[in-house]
């Protein structure tokens, strides 16, 4: 008798590498060396080429951004909102409920706080999920950082539009409800809270078949190759720990600079 082939198992992965791949896609196999079980190449290697040709750009493209909101000042936080996840792991979060209407969901209570999709493989912890007056389910993301003027078109934070997007599909999958819409939420902590504001990211179709899509991408990339911007190695831990190869600093892989500017943005298909 022929045995039915199984379905290959699909690459695991989180709202964070999705992050970390829209900045530099060797960056977020870098980051994930530190996981071997979780590299699909040998274990600890990186399955980046050391003669891969650097990108200009990234080559995730860009979510839906037509509708997203942006509000300065204190979150709008209803009476009767409720909390009803938490990320116990993340700390410094805002304590933005009073005890009375903390009614954490019990499946998430204590150590098991991962919010899993097995259809897409794909797990990870918002810092929030808020259970709105008007019946809907929310993530909310905190970010210690200021909001900023502009916000997309002048500072590029469109990687936090990213992480929103993945973690609605996360609470669709794990609470069974669909968002209507993800929060960012901007602290300000460094200037105590004098550019605090929040942003509201839709969640449609359209942004889940983005993600759909980015998941794919990301998944079918077996080259991962370096974008040694200066914006961007800035802020990567690899880089700072010196692991990266390629990075705008120190820039001493096997290709010169001018091949680094000459390298054209990857046609996407």
């Amino acid at each position: 008798m022929l045995e039915i082939p199984r379905p290959p198992v699909l690459e695991h992965l989180t709202p964070h590498d999705l992050v970390t791949y829209f900045h530099c896609p060797h960056e977020m196999e870098l980051m994930r060396t530190r996981d071997p079980a979780r590299t699909p190449g040998p274990a600890g290697i990186p399955v980046t080429p050391a003669d891969v040709v650097p990108l200009r750009h990234s080559p995730m493209f860009s979510p839906p951004l037509s509708k997203v909101e942006v509000y300065p000042g204190r979150i709008d936080i209803a009476p009767d909102d409720v909390l009803v996840y938490q990320d116990d792991g993340e700390d410094g979060l805002p304590m933005l409920f009073p005890p009375e209407r903390i009614r954490l969901d019990a499946r998430y209570r204590e150590g098991a706080r991962t919010l899993v999709d097995p259809e897409l493989n794909f797990a990870g912890r918002p810092d929030l999920v808020i259970a709105r007056a008007d019946g809907a389910l929310v993530p909310l993301e905190y970010k210690s950082t200021y909001m900023f003027v502009g916000y997309h078109e002048a500072h590029g934070r469109l990687f936090d539009t990213v992480q929103a997007i993945a973690e609605c599909r996360l609470v669709h999958a794990a609470f069974g409800k669909r968002p209507p819409y993800a929060l960012i939420l901007y602290g300000d902590q460094a200037g105590d809270g004098e550019r605090e504001g929040w942003v509201r990211i839709p969640y449609t179709e359209a942004d889940e078949h983005w993600l759909r899509a980015a998941l794919v991408q990301v998944r079918a990339d077996r080259v991962r190759p370096p974008v040694p911007a200066e914006r961007n190695c800035a802020s990567c831990e690899a880089n700072e720990a010196g692991r990266c190869r390629f990075a705008a600093a120190r820039y001493d892989g096997p290709h010169h600079r001018a091949a680094f500017l000459a390298s054209p943005r990857p046609a996407l298909r």
